[in-house]
């Protein structure tokens, strides 16, 4: 005789139940034992005795409601949580785990008369790594500086660009390795001088920049009694304020095709060596703006998006996934 097969407790099923239906049924369940039930039985002598003892005791049913959808919401945050982290199933050894063979493979190894298909190559000889389960192939690095090969960079990729680009000027450059850059990513110095003479901001946004932006790279040009400013911005700058401002600070203003035109006009040779820089290993992962490493992809409850690695350690920055990420 099988084993009967345990009913679900009452705790299980409210539990199962989403968190803001729990929130309802407690509202509603407060309502009716509160108000429509002693209303509805006033008028009979009988029935309004139960009707003043549901009233009394209305808070019972609604607090026990309450504390399920607590504990529904958490346990649903819980879940949402794993999800993101979850790692790919492994084995002890750090394989990925192969996928089972079909039932009919296994019938013939056991003694079926038909004979065995050609074994298909074995998963487990040359594994992928996690990474690259995750991570499609990377396309082949740019052979030459266009405007497409530069928005194709990370933000953080832009960032060194610009710096190998001063660089390669024959300035001396210093930066903030990663964290808050205190409006400035790079000061520039000359051979010879301990004062810098110029200071430079990066941003590689989707969106064009505005005058609040070009107005912290000015207090930080004060801060640091720096004459001169340069902004670089793919996507451009937008509104008058962001001119007028710029003109007034000293700072030159640098879109996505200005930048492309300084590569352009350095000497091949340095041309050569730049490209090569930028464009070394994965260039289009974006970094953690906290840690400085690679960002990793994660699912969540609305889709992927780009989370930190450090995630267990306690970096909690994440970034929104575009279309075109999920499309690559």
């Amino acid at each position: 005789m099988g084993r009967r097969r345990k009913q679900p407790s009452t705790s299980d099923v409210l539990l199962s139940l989403p968190w803001w239906v729990l929130a309802i049924g407690a509202g509603a369940s407060y309502l009716i034992f509160h108000n429509i039930l002693p209303g509805a039985f006033a008028a009979n002598p009988i029935l309004s005795g139960v009707g003043m003892l549901a009233h009394g005791l209305a808070w019972m049913p609604a607090l026990l409601l309450g504390f399920f959808a607590v504990l529904s919401y958490l346990r649903e945050r819980s879940q949402q949580a794993d999800a993101r982290l979850g790692p790919p199933r492994t084995e002890p050894t750090g394989r990925i785990r192969p996928p089972k063979a079909p039932p009919q493979a296994a019938r013939n190894v056991a003694g079926s008369n038909t004979p065995n298909p050609p074994h298909p190559p074995n998963p487990t000889r040359n594994p992928p790594t996690p990474s690259q389960a995750a991570t499609p192939a990377e396309p082949a690095a740019p052979q030459s500086w266009t405007l497409e090969a530069i928005q194709s960079l990370e933000w953080k990729r832009f960032e060194l660009l610009c710096v190998q680009y001063y660089e390669q000027m024959g300035f001396t450059v210093k930066t903030v390795p990663h964290g808050p850059d205190g409006g400035i990513d790079a000061t520039l110095y000359k051979a010879g001088l301990d004062a810098p003479v110029a200071v430079v901001q990066c941003k590689a946004w989707s969106k064009p920049v505005k005058v609040e932006q070009v107005r912290a790279l000015g207090g930080s040009m004060l801060a640091h009694k720096v004459k001169r400013g340069v902004f670089w911005s793919l996507s451009g700058y937008i509104g008058n304020p962001v001119q007028e401002f710029s003109e007034l600070a000293g700072i030159q203003l640098l879109d996505g095709p200005a930048v492309l035109e300084r590569i352009r006009a350095l000497a091949e040779d340095k041309q050569a060596a730049l490209l090569a820089k930028a464009f070394e290993g994965d260039y289009r992962t974006p970094s953690c703006p906290a840690c400085g490493v690679k960002l990793v992809v994660r699912n969540g409850k609305s889709g992927a998006f780009w989370g930190c690695s450090n995630y267990r350690t306690g970096c909690r920055y994440t970034l929104q996934m575009p279309q075109t990420e999920l499309l690559r």
